[in-house]
């Protein structure tokens, strides 16, 4: 039986963003209430991600929103292995590392996007600023602020350097940024780092959508690997802007095509 939701956020699933932003959404929710359980629902062309908190709280969103906000929460780690740019980062209140943007130990992710004087831990402490400002409730993904620095996950906070004719990030000029996108994503990209398609050319990676309730440690599987119910794939590009700075593309549906090379490649 599925449960009743006590969250419930609208989500524009082309964009990667908001969909790990979902994943880090559960992530915390769960830490506070461990029986969560989160899923998508599909309505036509309108998408919601829904929890389940299961915590009997008055306003579950709200809770969330207030402790992600609060300040001297986040700190660095591992400051003698990393140069700034890439050092770990501790959410205290939920003893949660992120670390994505690292690979093999030591070498950066193609999912990095920001470079420069921007540092992890310079990008959660603004977001978190910025996040005090949001207001918590059903279109909190699309409430924006105008930020000189992002993490890059946000599809609708992407622009190009050929389009605008220079680089807000180089020139540290504020750009329109949603932070509670940015920052609930770069908490879901710990768990569920997307898996990159070695066969496309470029930095191309994938999610998958699903549609009935689970619990935080088995959502990889669906969202990763695609197992179980799952409503559709997507991909998308870890597209750079510039020659420093990147962010993800939006995401388009996984073709009935590439779905049949894709099954054909395994079974050879």
């Amino acid at each position: 039986m599925r449960p009743d939701p006590d969250i419930s956020v609208n989500v524009d699933i082309r964009n990667p963003g908001q969909f790990f932003a979902c994943c880090g959404l559960l992530e915390i929710s769960s830490r506070i209430w461990p029986e969560s359980e989160g899923w998508f629902g599909i309505t036509g062309r309108r998408t919601t991600y829904f929890i389940a908190t299961s915590g009997g709280h008055d306003d579950p969103l709200g809770e969330i929103v207030r402790r992600i906000g609060e300040p001297d929460t986040v700190i660095e780690t591992d400051a003698e292995y990393y140069n700034p740019g890439l050092r770990p980062l501790l959410l205290i209140p939920f003893d949660l590392r992120l670390d994505w943007w690292i690979e093999s130990g030591v070498n950066k992710s193609p999912l990095k996007m920001w470079a420069g004087q921007q540092t992890p831990l310079r990008i959660m402490i603004a977001m978190q600023t910025e996040f005090q400002q949001i207001n918590p409730g059903r279109n909190m993904f699309s409430q924006q602020r105008p930020m000189s620095g992002r993490w890059g996950i946000d599809a609708a906070s992407s622009w190009t350097a050929r389009g605008l004719g220079y680089s807000p990030d180089e020139q540290n000029m504020p750009w329109a940024t949603y932070p509670a996108t940015e920052i609930f994503a770069a908490i879901g990209l710990q768990r569920c780092k997307p898996l990159r398609i070695e066969e496309m050319k470029g930095r191309w990676f994938s999610y998958h959508i699903w549609t009935c309730p689970l619990e935080i440690s088995v959502v990889p599987a669906a969202a990763v690997t695609g197992k179980g119910q799952i409503a559709g794939k997507y991909v998308f590009e870890a597209k750079m802007r510039s020659k420093q700075y990147g962010s993800f593309d939006w995401g388009r549906p996984w073709t009935e095509e590439e779905a049949e090379a894709e099954a054909d490649g395994r079974a050879g």
